[in-house]
């Protein structure tokens, strides 16, 4: 997929109209920007009152598109339509508890074009692999709801466990591990610069909003502790989905001239 995305970067930069040159930059994730290292307390969407005491995020890439996707396209292929600005690629392991910045392990490149929307790639490899082991989101904590305290772990991957089941034989492909993978598209505004940095911040706590913390497995009495599910039932479920929000959780600033 990289040589494809690499592809229309190349065509945006020598179009004329689409792109003015061809720019590389830094990149940086970090958590949230009230986030100081420690405990993050805060209530949920659905008023459990919980504090992460633990929230690491692997992420595998970040690309910028000039488009916004056209509601109702279709669901293959994962790469996005329109043209792709600019891209960086990671692995890169964020604690979103922290508002300091971790680096991408290598420069972005892209071109000097207005970009409209973003793509959040969480994935350690193939974005189509089938099964990916790689934790994507590893978070600990303790919620208090309904007048009950949940101590909680949850760890979550994105492979089969993430498939919905086909129910139309005739369109087995319908629904891609891909787009599991891929948190699109997500508003910006934002023209790369040659020299600048792509400031990624990334925000777990609207990712519990809708977790039901009853629903989750109790694994020990003494001491009380629970773990949310790496399924797409509820709670994992609900975990998931606020995990690859378009909205809320991950926002985007461009700093000109460097870190």
């Amino acid at each position: 997929m990289r040589s494809i995305v690499f592809l229309s970067l190349l065509l945006a930069g020598c179009g004329g109209s689409t792109g003015s040159g061809l720019v590389t930059f830094d990149g940086t994730a970090s958590g949230p920007s009230d986030a100081n290292g420690g405990p993050l307390s805060f209530t949920s969407g659905s008023g459990a009152a919980v504090t992460l005491t633990k929230a690491d995020l692997h992420l595998g890439a970040v690309y910028l598109n000039q488009s916004v996707p056209l509601s109702g396209a279709a669901a293959e292929p994962c790469i996005s339509t329109g043209v792709y600005v600019a891209e960086i690629f990671g692995p890169l392991d964020v604690d979103l508890l922290s508002s300091s910045p971790v680096r991408f392990p290598s420069a972005g490149e892209g071109t000097k074009t207005e970009a409209k929307t973003a793509e959040v790639w969480l994935t350690s490899g193939d974005i189509n692999a089938t099964e990916d082991p790689t934790v994507t989101l590893d978070v600990e904590g303790s919620a208090d709801q309904g007048g009950q305290t949940y101590p909680f772990t949850a760890s979550v991957t994105i492979g089969s466990n993430r498939t919905p089941q086909v129910t139309n034989p005739a369109m087995p492909s319908a629904s891609p591990i891909c787009h599991k993978r891929i948190v699109s598209p997500i508003a910006i505004d934002i023209t790369p610069t040659n020299g600048g940095t792509l400031a990624l911040a990334i925000d777990p706590r609207p990712m519990f909003n809708a977790v039901d913390f009853s629903k989750a497995m109790q694994v020990s009495e003494m001491p009380p502790a629970y773990q949310i599910p790496d399924t797409s039932d509820a709670p994992g479920g609900a975990l998931f989905q606020g995990l690859t929000a378009n909205f809320g959780v991950y926002s985007f600033t461009w700093k000109k001239g460097g870190r």
